[in-house]
């Protein structure tokens, strides 16, 4: 978890992942988020938050998030996904191995 604290006038950018909640607990916001493709680039979907809603992110990507007046944000992340468990747990081994290697390299 980590909270944002803007104030009035002042944006913030940030990539999120698909399931993120953004809990507004003071103020006001309004959230842009990236176009779908670059021939989208005139058309920004935004939604505005009022104090105390929650938003989840519905697809991964970057979103600006734009103070209407003094707020604080709490941006949650989703727990991690067995795939991402999975492949960090492949990085590890295999960060290992590459270790070993270079290791006995190093003695011969």
């Amino acid at each position: 978890m980590h909270i944002t604290t803007l104030q009035s006038a002042q944006s913030y950018q940030t990539y999120l992942f698909q399931g993120s909640q953004l809990h507004l607990n003071v103020g006001s916001i309004v959230i842009k988020e990236a176009p779908l493709s670059v021939d989208a680039c005139a058309y920004v979907p935004q939604i505005v938050l009022a104090e105390g809603a929650t938003y989840v992110i519905q697809r991964s990507g970057w979103l600006q998030i734009c103070a209407q007046k003094r707020c604080e944000v709490l941006i949650e992340l989703p727990e991690p996904g067995m795939t991402v468990l999975l492949l960090e747990r492949v990085k590890q081994i295999a960060l290992k191995a590459i270790a070993n290697v270079t290791r006995r390299l190093r003695l011969v």
